[in-house]
C-alpha cells in the first residue's frame, strides 16, 4: 500500500465514523422528541406528568450536545469568525484555522481524559428519576471527546480552509 491509498482509506473510515455519530444523533433527537411528547401529553392530557420523562430527555439533551458539536467540527459549521479570511491575508487565515482545528483536538484529548475521571467519579451517585448511575451521563464527554479528536483529524485532513 501506497500513501495514497492508506488516505483513501483513512478517509472511508472517517467518513464512516461521522456517519455513525450522525445515525446517533438522529436517533437520540427522535427518541427525544417522542418522550418530550409523550411527557406533554401526560402533563396536559391526562393531567399526571411522567415522573421519567424530563430526566431522560436531559440525559439525552446532554448527549445529543456533545456527539453533534463533533459533526460541526469536521464539517467546518461551528461558530467562527469568517471575517478572519477578509483582513488577512490567506497564508495567514489558513495558519489561523488550523491552529484552531488544533485546539479542538487538543480540548478534545482533554474532554476525553478529564470525562473519564468523572465517569469514574460518578459511579457511586444515582439518577433519580431513572435509578441509573449518573456515570451513564458522563460517559458522554470521553466518548464526545474522542469524537471531536476524530472529527478534526478529519477536518485537517479534509482541508478546504475558505
Amino acid at each position: 500500500m501506497n500513501n495514497t491509498d492508506y488516505l483513501k482509506l483513512m478517509d472511508i473510515i472517517f467518513d464512516w465514523i461521522y456517519k455513525s455519530i450522525e445515525l446517533i444523533c438522529k436517533l437520540i433527537l427522535l427518541f427525544m422528541v417522542v418522550i418530550i411528547t409523550y411527557t406533554v401529553f401526560g402533563r396536559f392530557v391526562l393531567r399526571h406528568t411522567p415522573t421519567k420523562g424530563e430526566e431522560l430527555s436531559i440525559f439525552l439533551m446532554v448527549w445529543l450536545a456533545i456527539l453533534g458539536s463533533s459533526l460541526a467540527v469536521r464539517n467546518g459549521i461551528h461558530i467562527r469568525m469568517t471575517i478572519i479570511n477578509y483582513l488577512l491575508s490567506k497564508k495567514i487565515s489558513i495558519w489561523i484555522h488550523k491552529s484552531a482545528y488544533g485546539l479542538i483536538f487538543l480540548i478534545g484529548f482533554i474532554l476525553t481524559f478529564a470525562g473519564y475521571r468523572l465517569f469514574e467519579l460518578f459511579s457511586g451517585s444515582i439518577l433519580g428519576a431513572l435509578n441509573i448511575s449518573r456515570k451513564w451521563i458522563a460517559l458522554a464527554l470521553p466518548l464526545g471527546g474522542a469524537c471531536h479528536m476524530l472529527m478534526s483529524l478529519a477536518r485537517i485532513r479534509r482541508g478546504n480552509w475558505e
